[in-house]
């Protein structure tokens, strides 16, 4: 296999790692809040306490979750050194 191939397949392992990584995390977060939800109104259904857990673990996720899809685990930060390496080698050239 050749060395770009290779680098692809690495990229591309690592972007379906980090993707599954978040499922899990989101998992996770509906498996706890929920439960917490559910002691919450068992024990005292008045003041809803597990929103503040929700609340505060949810920014994680949508962060974990804008990290995993939408950058693409990795794209931006090769995006950026591609502009710095170009602008690295501009200034070599002066």
């Amino acid at each position: 296999m050749s060395d770009m191939m290779e680098e692809k397949m690495r990229l591309a392992r690592r972007i379906a790692e980090r993707k599954i990584a978040f499922v899990r995390h989101a998992a996770s977060y509906l498996v706890v809040v929920g439960g917490l939800a559910v002691v919450n109104n068992l024990t005292y259904g008045g003041y809803q306490w597990w929103l503040w857990v929700a609340f505060g673990w949810g920014i994680g996720v949508v962060s974990h979750f804008l990290s995993a899809f939408l950058y693409q685990s990795g794209n931006l930060v090769e995006r950026l050194t591609r502009k710095e390496l170009e602008k690295m080698n501009e200034s070599d050239k002066t």
